[in-house]
């Protein structure tokens, strides 16, 4: 691949300080992402944002920023039909299963984070057998995570549990 993928454009650095990807189109397409935007007064909110990948001859993709890949704020009339439309290219391009997971457990996690009084942050959340899900995706699933932060623990039985000893 001959492009700068979407969850490495964190610019600029003063303002975006994290990248959830909705939509990765690859090569010669289109990213869609939310990014954790920190404005000038220094409050933090979810933007969604828009970006071209690039391609072979032109690799940083639009828009750049002093030459550094960077994002397009999408206007707030536009964000729903943008995520809906994301949703749908995942479904047909196959991608829908793992990224609606990685948004349910991100969700699921950020309530957490709400209420969290610790550095450490543990939760679970349980994939129901229903969602019939294969290693593949399971794979994807956990690297779409790891680019969250969010780290989980595989098994099988429900009854699984570890203890870190550290008091909540």
């Amino acid at each position: 691949m001959n492009y700068i993928r979407p969850t490495d454009v964190k610019t600029p650095r003063k303002n975006v300080k994290s990248v959830h990807v909705l939509y990765d189109g690859a090569e010669d397409s289109f990213s869609l992402a939310v990014l954790n935007w920190v404005d000038e007064s220094g409050e933090s909110k979810d933007k969604l944002a828009l970006r071209w990948n690039g391609s072979e001859a032109s690799p940083k993709g639009y828009p750049s920023a002093m030459g550094n890949p960077s994002w397009f704020i999408i206007p707030e009339k536009l964000e729903s039909v943008l995520r809906e439309r994301a949703m749908e290219l995942n479904e047909r391009e196959g991608k829908a299963k793992a990224i609606n997971l990685s948004n349910k457990i991100i969700e699921h996690v950020s309530q957490v984070k709400v209420h969290e009084k610790s550095p450490f942050g543990f939760t679970t959340y349980t994939i129901p057998k229903s969602e019939n899900v294969h290693k593949s995706e399971l794979d994807e699933l956990e690297n779409l995570l790891k680019q969250n932060m969010i780290f989980f623990l595989k098994t099988d039985d429900p009854d699984d549990a570890f203890d870190l000893g550290l008091n909540g």
